[in-house]
């Protein structure tokens, strides 16, 4: 099995690199979700966060109900194209909070390592 090293983690999924012979590539990023993997660099990360933010503005709807943005399935778009994922606005906000996490942590961990490095 391939070793990973987490940056971040939530109930509703992980984002990892992962390890090839103990170097980590740092090029893209492993997210696991639900029964899904999705590998994506950095440029992909930030506009699958957009999609996520537009899909959660436009869809909305059910701050009155008492299931909270639970029952309804909507369509997200990924930055795959010809890949839509099916998900409630409760789990497009689990997967906002991983996505921006994680990117929040490989600025923080770059930066620590370039330009704040004394």
């Amino acid at each position: 099995m391939k070793e990973i090293q987490t940056i971040y983690q939530n109930e509703f999924g992980v984002s990892f690199y992962w390890k090839v012979e103990n170097q980590t590539c740092h090029d893209t990023v492993q997210l696991v979700f639900k029964e899904t993997g999705l590998q994506l660099n950095a440029n992909e990360l930030v506009e699958f966060k957009c999609l996520i933010e537009d899909s959660i503005s436009k869809n909305k709807c059910c701050d009155d109900c008492s299931l909270k943005s639970n029952c309804t399935k909507y369509l997200l778009k990924t930055p795959f194209h010809e890949l839509d994922l099916a998900m409630s606005i409760a789990e497009m906000d689990l997967m906002n909070n991983l996505i921006s996490t994680t990117l929040f942590k490989i600025n923080l961990n770059d930066y620590q390592s370039g330009m704040g490095r004394n």
